[in-house]
């Protein structure tokens, strides 16, 4: 990796510290020519009446994770989504661009990933709920998916 792939993703762990969610703060950074031109952090949508740690307060993972997940897939808009949608509301075209993620993209985000445009994708840590290693997606060649490794 280079440095400008280490200021992307440190740029992503930053954007993950905005996020309200008390199970994975996750953020992501779609990148285009060298440049950053959109971000975003797993949430709830803008004016939503409560935020995952509104809602789970005293969050226990070992007891309410799957009550937190199920909220999750109703109400909370991952990181790479945000910044995708970030992008579309704003006119910003991502077409061939590379996106860097704190976690490794779910199925659902893969498939929006190759259809907004977006050719790679650098992930920085494992999601231990879902596991995308036979998606069928990255493997006709839609979408690259790298983890980072610091080697600088």
């Amino acid at each position: 990796m280079t440095k400008l792939d280490r200021f992307f993703m440190n740029t992503a762990k930053e954007a993950a510290i905005l996020s309200n969610c008390v199970s994975y703060k996750v953020g992501a950074v779609i990148v285009k020519d060298g440049r950053i031109i959109s971000t975003g952090y797993n949430g709830t949508p803008s004016g939503f009446y409560k935020n995952c740690n509104e809602i789970f307060k005293n969050y226990d993972k070992t007891t309410q994770r799957e009550e937190h997940h199920d909220f999750s897939l109703t109400y909370e808009i991952h990181a790479e989504m945000n910044a995708i949608l970030f992008a579309a509301r704003n006119g910003i075209s991502i077409e061939n661009t590379i996106m860097y993620v704190t976690v490794k993209p779910c199925a659902q985000c893969i498939k929006n990933i190759v259809q907004s445009g977006v050719r790679k994708v650098i992930y920085l840590n494992e999601y231990d709920k879902e596991e995308v290693k036979d998606n069928k997606i990255t493997g006709y060649g839609l979408l690259q998916i790298e983890k980072y490794t610091e080697t600088i």
